[in-house]
């Protein structure tokens, strides 16, 4: 609108003020003319060519009336001699107002396309002895028709402005059919793509056929959309072998409790008959030189019994049950329970313990599996022998602290905010799953206690758990 109807608004009042501008000349110049003849045909005393005077000039086609009246608006000549003699009001109702004729008057009555003026004729000193000394003498009203061209204008004034609306209407019409095409329809493709997305559906692709804005769009939206379906793809594959290996897990737990228990009948046999010579060498002296012996096997029977023991203990699904435990007592069976592996690799564990109880308010199995997770990413991360260091103490705030920190292979400080992700892990795929550090963390969160690891790679790492309003008073 503003491109086509400031243009348009603009030439129309250009046209409009030169044609004025031309039209007022044109009367103007008339009025001059008319006005000089009549002052020297009245100097000369010869008021007959008065007449004579405004028939020469109604030969111009353009002059539509000519009058003169005096001031008490009598008509003296006219074109139209038929208003001689009239009063101008009564031939032509307001067209002239006698109390604002005392200068000139030129406008325009649209209405009749005519333009109009009215000259007072001044009395000069000369006429003083015909006319007395009123200041006007008569008034001349002179009415020129508009030319063609001005006709023309006029009427075609209000074509231009027709045609500007419709030029507006097409431009719109044209514009709105463009940004339909080219930006609306392309939009809400892309917007229904996102909601497909949205659902699940990674199949959907976009055209991005155009090489415009809307096609870099469309290009990248389907790089992203098979980037996200091949990641969906790879996480399904890793859930999937992550789940078989829980499975082979659970299958290995309940054989590794059954073997628990069967191990358990035999030992207590074994128990029973060294317990009978026992007795028998505390009766025959010859014999005293087996009682050592028996003593080895005996608590030999003792430590393989304890650790048939927490195995069963451990692979029982018993219920979450949250109440007073000694924290100091479930990780010592923690670490019964991998006293084999830590002899195997060769592991010194060093127990920093406070003396008194060290009582939270939690799960036994939760707490039990969170020190067993933390043990065994120690060991996998010493390959042949290391030192293990399993610490309780209570931090400023009087809060209790579990910490388990080894000198292994350490963690690289870019992976540390990984570690605790589901399915994240840096071990080999048979001997992790990536649920560990992330099954601890929520039993921490059960717990309202915090964990946090600190590493240098290369020199070993330590976790943190710091039992925040969780603990019992002493």
């Amino acid at each position: 609108m503003l491109s086509v109807g400031l243009p348009t608004l603009f030439l129309i009042r250009q046209f409009r003020a030169n044609f004025e501008q031309r039209s007022k000349a044109m009367l103007e110049t008339t009025l001059d003319v008319v006005h000089s003849d009549v002052v020297d045909v009245m100097l000369k005393y010869e008021h007959n060519r008065i007449q004579d005077i405004i028939d020469k000039i109604m030969r111009y086609q353009t002059i539509r009336h000519l009058r003169f009246f005096d001031s008490s608006g009598i008509i003296h000549f006219a074109t139209d001699t038929t208003e001689i003699g009239k009063n101008i009001d009564e031939v032509d109702k307001g067209h002239v107002q006698l109390s604002m004729t005392d200068h000139k008057i030129i406008s325009l009555l649209e209405n009749k396309k005519v333009y109009t003026s009215t000259l007072p004729i001044e009395n000069l000193p000369e006429c003083y002895s015909c006319h007395g000394q009123d200041p006007i003498i008569a008034y001349l009203d002179v009415d020129i028709k508009m030319t063609r061209a001005e006709i023309y204008f006029y009427t075609g004034s209000f074509h231009i402005l027709f045609l500007a609306v419709a030029v507006v209407l097409i431009l719109f019409l044209g514009f709105y059919f463009l940004f339909n095409r080219l930006i609306k329809k392309p939009l809400y493709s892309l917007q229904a793509a996102l909601n497909e997305v949205d659902k699940g559906v990674l199949k959907t692709r976009l055209p991005a056929i155009k090489s415009d804005e809307i096609g870099i769009l469309e290009r990248q939206f389907n790089t992203m959309v098979a980037n996200l379906q091949a990641s969906k793809q790879k996480i399904e594959e890793m859930h999937f072998e992550q789940l078989q290996r829980a499975d082979k897990l659970v299958t290995l737990g309940e054989l590794a409790a059954e073997m628990a228990h069967e191990i358990n009948n035999p030992a207590a046999i074994v128990m029973s008959r060294a317990d009978y010579l026992q007795t028998q060498i505390s009766e025959q002296n010859s014999l005293q030189k087996f009682n050592d012996d028996l003593e080895v096997i005996i608590n030999q029977i003792n430590k393989i019994s304890r650790i048939t023991g927490t195995i069963l203990k451990y692979s029982k699904k018993l219920p979450k049950q949250f109440h007073t435990i000694d924290l100091k007592q479930v990780v010592l069976e923690s670490i019964s329970i991998l006293e084999p592996r830590l002899t195997q690799k060769k592991i010194i564990v060093h127990k920093e313990f406070r003396k008194e109880p060290c009582l939270i308010f939690g799960d036994t199995q939760q707490m039990e599996q969170v020190v067993t997770n933390l043990v065994n990413n120690a060991l996998d991360a010493m390959t042949t022998g290391g030192s293990l260091t399993i610490s309780i103490e209570r931090d400023d705030q009087y809060h209790l602290q579990l910490k388990v920190a080894d000198n292994g292979s350490g963690i690289r400080p870019e992976l540390l905010d990984q570690i605790f992700t589901p399915f994240y892990t840096t071990k080999p795929p048979e001997k992790g799953t990536g649920l560990g550090l992330y099954i601890v963390k929520n039993i921490c969160k059960n717990h309202n206690a915090e964990i946090h690891c600190t590493s240098t790679a290369g020199q070993g790492s330590t976790f943190t758990i710091t039992f925040r309003g969780n603990e019992l008073p002493k």
